[in-house]
């Protein structure tokens, strides 16, 4: 099988809060499928993912992950769409909120994702992600860190 190029899945699925999170918190493109578990994932729009994935080889710059609504408690979205039928789907671009698709709208998602995914992650900027910099408070404060206050003396938060 030599020269047979690998080509990465075409989506991840998620199990944690704490991965989902370490995803949302990182630069790019997210489009994040919430579904319910008894229902299953959306593969109507598996195609269009494939065709999307093929074009951009930059997984840092857009990665599709799938969500159970039912396990997650990350995001209030999927608290709420616990028990539907049709996928929600979520698209993150450097951990902020920028669209929302109810549904398998295969034409509004491929417009939305070919608009919202960046030349490359290194065009966004971790210290305007929102997700990023939550992630990087609570640790510090679980690692028991001081920050300075207003007037320069360290305080225990």
């Amino acid at each position: 099988m030599a020269g047979l190029l690998l080509l990465p899945p075409v989506q991840y699925s998620i199990d944690t809060d704490a991965d989902l999170e370490a995803k949302l918190a990182s630069k790019g493109l997210k489009v994040v499928e919430i579904f319910s578990e008894w229902c299953g994932p959306c593969k109507s729009v598996l195609p269009t993912f494939r065709r999307i994935r093929l074009d951009r080889d930059d997984e840092n710059a857009l990665l599709f992950l799938t969500v159970v609504a039912e396990k997650c408690t990350f995001l209030e979205a999927a608290k709420e769409h616990r028990g539907r039928s049709e996928p929600l789907f979520l698209l993150y671009r450097n951990g902020q909120l920028k669209a929302r698709i109810e549904g398998a709208n295969t034409p509004a998602l491929n417009q939305q994702v070919l608009t919202l995914t960046p030349a490359n992650a290194d065009v966004d900027d971790l210290e305007e992600n929102p997700m990023y910099l939550a992630k990087m408070e609570r640790e510090r404060i679980a690692r028991g860190e001081t920050v300075k206050d207003s007037k320069g003396k360290g305080r225990k938060k």
